[in-house]
């Protein structure tokens, strides 16, 4: 391991140690919150919303921050998400309207994946792809056991009678800390403690401009990444609803279900954590990308069918677990490695759209898909939305197979080198 390697690997462990705790923090308060005031029934339009509000967002966010360093944007938007974090506790603390419950889940869906995404965009520029597969799962396992103290603590505080929506002062210390170790990344990067400075790396490219739209047009290899994505995402969602809808039916209270999903979070994270330190590594570096991305459709899968066989809570919540772990472990991994594929300036341009428009877009279409079904005549659409999720996940499968030939080609065309990354990409956008 060089030199600077544990300095880099510690800090961007914490970092999303950090923001990942924030990230649960925030998903057990907006779950706990909205299904204790709303019904399940109500959720499909929740995900239309985000879906058509993160566009809207992004299509901003993207327009105005192209020639603003990583830095800056991860330093902005920490202390925009501490400034809404004030907001809301105000808000639903001594207020609680109805319309701040839809608005806090929607805030809250896009902030926390905003300040993950742009961690991964610092931890790319940070690493070479052989150190990426060395290193990403240690950093990614830094993340959950940030996810892990966060949701325990918080199942802690809850027993102690401490209000849920106080939560969110643990959301705020959190990204004051994230604030500071993203300062002394900063300093230790002019320092020249890292390899490299991020700052130069995209001056480097500063004369490159292309829109997302022609990028994501012209460019196969793009196009199979969001395409990804967004299938992933829809069946992730669907089995989310799915999950939330047995969450409601159990527990009726915003204090129960928050219990509940402390303790789903803080296990999820546990289990998380255990296939990273001991599978991820091992899968990417032995069996390769290719046997990485095909994992978690292929237990989806067998998931979907044992949900279908033994309906319920418990087979939704192992059903949704096995989602989230293999998402935040082995397919996360694999899909920052196939990130690293690209030039740094081109993945700082997409990844943020990438993970947030596209993940959203899932989002909206799997909310259309259930309220479809939901205003079917029949006795449990829920069955029928099995099938599509089945369904899903053969053409996840499929789409793979078309990521992976696209990261072989480049491999194969030099394209570990910048210049022909480059030169791949300008001829992919017809440039």
């Amino acid at each position: 391991m060089p030199r600077a390697a544990p300095y880099r690997v510690g800090a961007m462990a914490l970092l999303l140690g950090l923001l990942i705790g924030g990230n649960n923090l925030l998903k057990i308060l907006r779950d706990s919150v909205f299904l204790g005031h709303h019904s399940v029934s109500e959720l499909p339009y929740l995900y239309i919303l985000v879906a058509f509000i993160a566009g809207l967002v992004i299509a901003t966010y993207t327009r105005y921050t192209a020639r603003v360093s990583i830095m800056r944007l991860i330093l902005a938007s920490n202390a925009t998400i501490l400034s809404a974090t004030v907001f809301f506790w105000i808000v639903l603390t001594y207020f609680d309207p109805g319309w701040s419950h839809y608005a806090f889940y929607i805030w809250s869906a896009m902030a926390s994946v905003i300040a993950v995404a742009q961690a991964w965009t610092l931890t790319n520029q940070l690493f070479t792809q052989e150190e990426g597969k060395r290193f990403f799962g240690v950093i990614a396992a830094g993340g959950t056991v940030g996810g892990i103290f966060a949701s325990f603590g918080s199942r802690w505080s809850i027993h102690l009678s401490v209000e849920s929506n106080h939560l969110l002062w643990g959301v705020a210390a959190i990204y004051v800390a994230a604030f500071v170790l993203v300062i002394a990344v900063q300093a230790w990067l002019t320092d020249g403690t890292f390899r490299g400075d991020v700052r130069s790396m995209e001056d480097r490219h500063a004369d490159y401009k292309v829109s997302i739209r022609e990028l994501l047009v012209g460019s196969p290899y793009l196009k199979s990444i969001a395409s990804v994505i967004l299938v992933s995402v829809v069946v992730s969602t669907l089995i989310d609803f799915h999950f939330k809808t047995g969450a409601k039916q159990a527990y009726s209270s915003k204090q129960e279900l928050a219990a509940f999903f402390s303790l789903y979070y803080g296990w999820l994270n546990v289990a998380t954590l255990i296939v990273q330190v001991l599978f991820t590594g091992r899968v990417l570096s032995k069996l390769g990308l290719g046997t990485a991305l095909y994992i978690t459709p292929g237990v989806l899968l067998t998931g979907l069918l044992a949900l279908m066989g033994w309906p319920g809570l418990l087979s939704a919540t192992f059903t949704r677990m096995a989602d989230a772990v293999l998402r935040n472990s082995v397919h996360r991994t694999a899909m920052e490695v196939v990130y690293m594929n690209l030039p740094g300036p081109i993945v700082k341009a997409v990844k943020t759209f990438l993970d947030v428009v596209v993940e959203r877009l899932g989002d909206g279409t799997a909310g259309f898909l259930i309220l479809f079904f939901s205003l079917l005549p029949v006795e449990n659409y829920l069955n029928y939305i099995h099938l599509v999720c089945i369904g899903m996940i053969f053409i996840w499968l499929f789409l793979n197979r078309v990521l992976r030939a696209g990261a072989d080609q480049i491999a194969v065309t030099g394209a570990a080198d910048a210049r022909a990354q480059r030169t791949w990409l300008e001829r992919g956008t017809g440039e």
